[in-house]
């Protein structure tokens, strides 16, 4: 099955949004590093105020979250619905394997709802849980680095490079570039490129630009909003698949 073209909404949308998070970052950086600071706060809970001038705790965190939620539904429902008309069939099971990566993703970051709700970590969970917390990814590397290593590849080959091999091909030859369905479409490069930004950012000397892009929460939410768009873009495909058949 063959990419049908994007609505031109969602391509701009799909540009659009990576740059206003990396804007809203970077002004409210420089107008105000404390409140950005603030924002970045790991592990925090969403209710408590700590302090004065504390709006906004653990924000970043929290958006991931958020930011995740609307691509795990379209997976969802692209997948239950759009299914059996999807060919080769495997390519709806590789779109139920990334809905499932984003929930795992998202009920992680959340702690399953423990921030949340608040209920006490299970036994189980306090004595291998090196954070005490309900979660895998802080019980094991391959339950966080390891396959996050792996999505952070994916995205970088197939969310930036590839894209932007098409970009340049589809120029010079003046013709339209057909991905396949399991690579994203030329449409996220810009949030590949935002993900690619904040990743030199971890490893840069400079204490600023390491500070706002190179944390570990900025990363996740870079990573957050590539999935979410990816899953998002299916069910846009599909749909209008299916209104021009």
């Amino acid at each position: 099955m063959l990419n049908s073209r994007l609505p031109t909404w969602f391509v701009i949308s799909a540009h659009l949004i990576p740059w206003l998070l990396f804007v809203i970052l970077l002004f409210t950086s420089l107008l105000s590093p404390e409140t950005v600071s603030i924002w970045l706060v790991k592990d925090s809970d969403p209710w408590q105020v700590k302090g004065s001038g504390a709006f906004g705790v653990g924000i970043i965190e929290h958006l991931t979250v958020i930011v995740l939620i609307p691509g795990i539904l379209a997976g969802l429902y692209a997948f239950i619905k759009y299914r059996n008309s999807m060919k080769p069939w495997w390519t709806a099971y590789w779109l139920l394997l990334w809905t499932m990566a984003g929930i795992y993703f998202a009920g992680e970051e959340a702690s399953w709802g423990q921030w949340y709700f608040g209920w006490e970590t299970p036994e189980l969970f306090y004595a291998i849980n090196d954070q005490e917390e309900t979660n895998l990814h802080n019980v094991s590397t391959w339950f966080d680095q390891k396959p996050r290593t792996l999505v952070e590849l994916w995205i970088f080959i197939t969310g930036l490079i590839m894209p932007l091999s098409n970009i340049i091909r589809s120029r010079l030859k003046n013709t339209d570039i057909v991905e396949n369905w399991i690579h994203p479409v030329s449409a996220l490069v810009s949030a590949g490129a935002l993900f690619f930004f904040i990743r030199l950012a971890s490893w840069s000397d400079h204490p600023g630009l390491r500070g706002l892009f190179g944390n570990s929460e900025s990363r996740e939410l870079s990573i957050a909003l590539f999935l979410s768009l990816f899953l998002a873009s299916y069910l846009v495909r599909l749909s209008r698949m299916k209104q021009l058949s």
